[in-house]
């Protein structure tokens, strides 16, 4: 038979429970992100319903406003060329 070494089977004796620890904390890390998962699969998302009601509004809003830049738009055309015609009356002198 062998020689007992103490040193060697304290080391064996250690390392197996370094490998015992070491699983034992993988399970642990498991049973962690199971449950975390668990918790984020509960919740629910946020309600979008409101949002997307102002975006609609905001959308109608933003029509009417191009329709009344379109009409004001009109309205400068014609008030440069109203501009432009009291521009050449005032040059002319005979025109009095």
């Amino acid at each position: 038979m062998g020689k007992f070494n103490l040193k060697d089977q304290l080391a064996g004796v250690a390392a197996l429970i370094a490998a015992i620890v070491a699983i034992g904390g993988g399970f642990v890390k498991y049973g962690e992100i199971t449950t975390k998962l668990d918790a984020l699969t509960e919740q629910a998302g946020p309600d979008l319903t409101p949002l997307a009601a102002e975006i609609g509004s905001a959308k109608n809003g933003v029509s009417e406003n191009q329709t009344d830049i379109a009409v004001l738009q009109k309205e400068i055309e014609l008030l440069k060329l109203q501009v432009e015609e009291i521009k050449v009356s005032t040059s002319n002198p005979l025109s009095n």
